[in-house]
């Protein structure tokens, strides 16, 4: 009797337990809770910026991803060339904060990407986000040949993750985390 106890107790957990939730893309605007359009490829999103991590953003209720970069992952590793070591991609979202938190923005649309956020150029004072990030070592050009020269120079001067004595490339550090499949 005490081991079906145990079983019902168990297959109990086991239904009722809060599981990780899955993200799905946000598609509400915060006011009012109507439902979002996508946006077409060429559309500008402008609005407030709120930094989420090194290469994403809210604008407008949407979810923003930077088009032709990556930035490292905010619970991302590197190395100093004293020898300690640091969270980069939590370093690399507080330079975002600073350039562009709570400032207005605005969001050439590129696409979706396959999480459902907006892909696109963003640009603040009419100086390219993007850039900026690759251009001070807090990211690297990818998917695309938009940054590689940008990042050839930020490489030449040593600025940011090129500085550093150990810094991966995000899209590695993704593939040996074994929580990120």
């Amino acid at each position: 009797m005490e081991f079906v106890a145990v079983l019902v107790l168990a297959a109990a957990f086991l239904l009722l337990r809060k599981r990780p939730r899955r993200w799905a893309p946000r598609r509400r605007h915060a006011q009012g809770g109507r439902r979002l359009p996508t946006p077409e490829a060429g559309s500008v999103i402008a609005g407030k910026a709120w930094v989420t991590d090194g290469d994403g953003l809210q604008v407008s209720g949407y979810r923003v991803r930077f088009a032709g970069l990556d930035a490292p992952e905010l619970d991302q590793w590197a190395k100093r060339r004293d020898g300690t070591w640091f969270k980069h991609g939590k370093r690399v979202k507080r330079a975002l904060i600073r350039a562009v938190g709570g400032r207005h923005v605005e969001v050439t649309v590129e696409g979706i990407d396959r999480f459902g956020r907006v892909l696109g150029c963003v640009t603040c004072d009419d100086k390219d986000v993007g850039a900026w990030l690759v251009r001070n070592g807090h990211a690297i050009a990818a998917y695309g040949d938009r940054y590689k020269e940008v990042e050839r120079e930020a490489r030449r001067e040593g600025r940011g993750l090129w500085g550093h004595e150990v810094a991966f490339d995000p899209r590695y550090w993704r593939r040996r985390q074994p929580d990120r499949g």
